[in-house]
């Protein structure tokens, strides 16, 4: 995975220098600038850094008419995504959780019902907007109020907490680690999750997450007037969830099309009477035309997320860090998925390696047949096409096979929502799918877990970075790539290593030098006139030595080089990491500046 970032300064001849952002927990969140055979110096990067301790969920609801169980499900295991972020778990027994605890949420809920415009559909109430991608539709939706959860969830369903109200929620929901109470969070979410069932079966969910996220303005912003208005913080990572059993079908509406983006309106495939489309059947026209054809009516995928563009689509909510958006979702594909040789979603074999899906992954699965296939008509049943899964433990007759979901349950393949993940999945190892025909999402929601925590914990050096024997440090901090601790010393100590890299923290005003920029937390302040920049403080961060393959000396305070196999990338053995305690605070601005060569294992101080 490559990920470039714009360097300013000129180039000069000398040692090469790389400038890189810290990631508050103490990985670093850019790589290092790419190598060159010479010597060079002069490259400046200043990154706004800020740890992230905060995370903002949106989750797609599908609320039409056959995911009731689906919502139940999801409600009954929501809780492990909570347990999880706010009290991580200690995979290595060493007293030390595996990822920081998020102290502070962000969860919404939309819709996938955005309406049938120009057309009158059974199912799809305000058929021009739908709900509109507005957050909370229960409170917000204008679709939703023909079919309140209240008056169509079973029984039991909708946790006592909820009132029959719309009004009884804010457009979103927020979590403080110190003062909300989980369970009755859990609860809360329950009740602004669990739709139920009546909204229109023409689902448009990843349009829905668009319009919530680009449409609407859900940015924290002063003076920001829009129903969604501050969903999104600066400082946090957003997740967007997908729970839907059926494709995209996120029509083209020129009415939101893209300034500069050429568009051609496909509203008319919600027109039963147009002959324009793959099949006389409204729901078989999203499964049966050709991608790119005249017959498909849906965006261009680009629009939600484009890999060369990071500016455009979902990615656009964190301008600069990109990285920090995460897709998951809970769809139509098979229980049992397959699997590259280091085990993650093979996506070629799942999707096809051919642009109109004809390659799609079909199999026997222990409920009957299954298909990821593009335009594959079930023989067995006029009305869809061959399922993406059936209900887990469900029984299959071939001699009578079960069309409806009453008798059988199935989903249909969701290729497009499968595709922005396996985007995700490529560009940033942000991107995860998960059956939704599973009993339980206890699997599915770990692994929504598990990608957020990687942007908590910063992610992988692209390349491994040249180490030193050690030296200790003097008074002033010097030599470059000194350390400091009981392991410093190269003669006494010759397995400890140190990198030729300087930390330096500009702290925002929030915080006092003072009691920040000491030995206590591995900081001293930057000498002279270098001691305040811009009106803040700047403190130097000590390197401590390390033994290759070990965490820092207990009682040592600083920076490392870590060599330790990350819990949340196993394959990732080098990382930029911090002292208990004493990681870059919320707000800093701190860069790291490593000499480095790649001609040498060792690295001579360039004299600074």
């Amino acid at each position: 995975m490559s990920h470039s970032i714009r360097l300013r300064g000129a180039m000069r001849s000398g040692v090469a220098v790389a400038m890189l952002g810290l990631l508050g927990q103490g990985c670093l969140d850019r790589p290092v600038a790419a190598p060159d055979t010479r010597l060079q110096s002069g490259v400046s990067l200043a990154i706004q850094n800020n740890a992230v301790d905060s995370v903002d969920i949106l989750f797609e609801i599908d609320n039409s008419n056959s995911m009731a169980a689906n919502q139940a499900n999801l409600s009954r295991n929501f809780a492990t995504l909570i347990n999880q972020l706010v009290s991580p778990p200690d995979a290595n027994m060493d007293m030390v959780p595996d990822y920081p605890p998020v102290k502070s949420l962000h969860v919404a809920v939309i819709s996938s019902d955005l309406g049938t415009p120009g057309s009158t559909v059974p199912s799809c109430a305000n058929s021009d907007i739908g709900d509109d991608g507005l957050l909370n539709p229960i409170r917000n939706g204008q679709a939703i109020r023909s079919h309140q959860p209240w008056t169509t969830a079973p029984a039991g369903a909708r946790p006592a907490r909820c009132m029959n109200s719309s009004d009884q929620f804010p457009s979103f929901l927020t979590f403080d680690a110190t003062t909300t109470n989980p369970a009755e969070f859990r609860d809360d979410f329950v009740c602004n999750a669990y739709l139920s069932t009546g909204g229109c079966g023409l689902e448009q969910q990843l349009e829905a997450a668009y319009r919530a996220l680009v449409v609407h303005n859900p940015r924290e912003q002063a003076g920001n007037m829009d129903p969604n208005a501050g969903f999104v913080r600066p400082n946090a990572v957003l997740a967007i969830v997908i729970v839907s059993d059926e494709e995209d079908g996120s029509v083209r509406d020129c009415r939101y099309a893209e300034t500069g983006v050429p568009c051609t309106d496909g509203i008319g495939v919600f027109d039963s009477t147009s002959a324009a489309w793959a099949s006389t059947d409204l729901n078989l026209r999203f499964y049966m035309y050709q991608p790119a054809s005249m017959q498909d009516p849906t965006w261009n995928l680009d629009r939600y997320m484009n890999p060369r563009v990071p500016n455009r689509g979902f990615t656009s909510l964190k301008p600069n860090r990109p990285e920090n958006v995460i897709f998951a979702a809970i769809a139509g594909v098979p229980i049992t998925l397959p699997q590259t040789p280091n085990g993650q979603t093979d996506y070629d074999a799942l999707l096809g390696r051919m642009p109109d899906g004809s390659d799609g992954l079909t199999a026997m699965s222990p409920e009957g047949p299954v298909s990821m296939r593009q335009r594959n008509m079930d023989p067995s049943c006029s009305t869809r096409v061959v399922p993406a899964c059936r209900r887990e433990g469900s029984s299959y007759d071939p001699m009578r096979p079960a069309c409806d979901t009453n008798v059988q349950y199935f989903a249909l393949p969701s290729r497009r929502i499968v595709e922005i993940a396996r985007r995700f999945q490529t560009t940033y190892n942000n991107g995860s799918v998960s059956s939704i025909c599973r009993n339980d999402y206890t699997q599915a929601l770990t692994q929504i877990v598990q990608r957020i925590q990687q942007r908590l914990t910063g992610r992988c050096l692209p390349r491994v970075l040249a180490t030193n024997r050690t030296t200790c440090c003097d008074a002033t901090g010097r030599p470059l790539g000194c350390s400091t601790g009981t392991l410093c010393d190269a003669r006494t100590n010759p397995t400890a290593i140190s990198v030729g890299c300087e930390v330096r923290e500009k702290l925002p005003t929030t915080i006092n030098a003072a009691e920040w920029c000491t030995a206590a937390h591995g900081r001293r302040r930057a000498p002279g006139a270098a001691a305040t920049e811009g009106g803040r403080a700047v403190c130097l961060v000590s390197q401590v030595a390390v033994i290759p393959g070990m965490a820092a000396p207990a009682g040592s305070h600083g920076f490392f080089y870590d060599t330790t196999v990350d819990p949340a990338n196993p394959s990732c053995t080098q990382r930029i990491s911090f002292t208990d305690g004493d990681s870059v605070p919320t707000g800093a601005e701190a860069t790291i500046e490593c000499v480095q060569s790649d001609n040498t294992s060792t690295t001579a101080d360039a004299g600074r």
